[in-house]
């Protein structure tokens, strides 16, 4: 094995959780040697809805400022004005924000744009490289080995390797497969020359027959453009391509269907613990993909800005890195932790649900609630369920059940 640089930190994964955390390094420490080792030969994807909110850079304050003012326009291909959400009878619930809430994005753009950011700050990256393992001492990660028998040494190994935990799991041995009732099996078509009635607005529809669950989604990228795929629970279906189809053949969008992609995305709680020792986890690695709806680019870029201020300062201030990835858990935890309890309580709820009580629990909120239902305060839970409670009693109990507020 022959050995290579020593660097301050060694990221695992080009994915927006690795570049994110790459950038925050060096925005907080500008002498920090950071490298990112990437598996594929070229940065970006297009796997993903690619809808994000745009409170993500509010939450990530002076360094979303500056990512914001650094990313192109081209990363930002549609502002959303609001959503539809279609229930299985095809009743539509409209809900609409005063101003523009977030945007679908060209995801392959903007993760080239991050690691453009990532390299005019002074990151390194090394494309085409299949990490193997940690090396692990007394309880240390020293670095890790690539697949060429070359040792990277780094004072803190970040996992942002996604769903596999490609580093985190060889560490710590576990063998254990993923529990399929926490992931979704997705397959999206992107198409142009498409019929969009709102092109401002998102459609997400619901159904056990058209996604068993899951749902499935239109997201525009303009007037004659759009993302359009399906997410079933895992452990429900296992060949989600039947469904996709079906789901393409009820819209009657037309257009032309210029790409095919399917992929799993994890709707996990967050664990317990997500550092080890020199080694963090983030992103989907950490499982901050948003239970619900499976949005996974906003919670990594605000995992990653958390992490690399962490690290940033522990160098800076020579401090012990197991400490400062403590802290970064720690944080994580109180900042996200209790929305993201709820979120999962939240899923597992409407994975149980018939497509009849689906509609019962559809109706009972109002447009206003949809806005702000990622966020409730238990009391306004409560209002829901008693109405709830009013028109169905068992389902009342079952909601009841499922949020832990029995």
């Amino acid at each position: 094995m022959s050995l290579m640089s020593e660097y301050d930190v060694i990221i695992c994964g080009a994915g927006p959780a690795g570049l994110s955390t790459g950038i925050s390094t060096l925005f907080y420490n500008k002498k920090a040697k950071v490298l990112i080792l990437e598996n594929r030969v070229e940065v970006g994807e297009e796997k993903c809805a690619e809808g994000l909110s745009k409170d993500w850079f509010r939450h990530m304050k002076r360094f979303g400022k500056y990512l914001l003012s650094n990313l192109h326009a081209k990363c930002f291909e549609n502002e959303i004005l609001g959503t539809d959400l279609i229930l299985p009878s095809g009743k539509r619930i409209i809900v609409r924000d005063k101003k523009p809430n977030g945007w679908v994005l060209n995801k392959d753009y903007l993760l080239k744009n991050l690691n453009a950011i990532f390299k005019k700050m002074g990151g390194q990256i090394e494309l085409g490289v299949n990490v193997v393992g940690p090396v692990v001492k007394n309880n240390i990660i020293y670095g890790v080995e690539t697949e060429s028998e070359k040792l990277m040494r780094g004072k803190c190994i970040v996992d942002a390797t996604g769903l596999t935990q490609n580093i985190w799991r060889k560490t710590l041995n576990i063998k254990e497969p993923l529990n399929k009732d926490d992931l979704e099996v997705c397959f999206q078509y992107k198409v142009e020359g498409c019929k969009i009635e709102n092109p401002g607005v998102l459609q997400i529809h619901f159904g056990n027959n058209i996604a068993p669950g899951g749902y499935g989604w239109v997201f525009p990228k303009g007037k004659n453009r759009a993302n359009v795929g399906i997410g079933c629970q895992a452990s429900r279906v296992e060949n989600v391509l039947p469904f996709q189809e079906g789901f393409w053949d009820m819209l009657n969008l037309d257009g032309k269907i210029v790409s095919k992609k399917g992929g799993i995305v994890s709707s996990f709680k967050l664990p317990e613990e997500f550092v080890w020792s020199n080694l963090a986890c983030v992103g989907e690695s950490a499982r901050f993909t948003n239970p619900i709806h499976g949005g996974g680019t906003g919670p990594a870029m605000f995992g990653g800005y958390i992490l690399g201020m962490n690290i940033a300062n522990a160098i800076k201030n020579n401090e012990p890195m197991e400490e400062a990835l403590l802290k970064y858990q720690n944080e994580i935890k109180d900042v996200r932790g209790k929305a993201h309890e709820y979120h999962y309580r939240t899923k597992n709820l409407l994975q149980s649900l018939n497509d009849d009580e689906i509609e019962i629990i559809f109706s009972f909120m109002t447009p206003d609630e949809w806005l702000k239902s990622m966020s409730f305060t238990k009391r306004e839970i409560l209002s829901i369920i008693g109405r709830i409670y009013k028109k169905n009693l068992r389902l009342g109990l079952k909601v009841t059940r499922y949020l832990g507020l029995s």
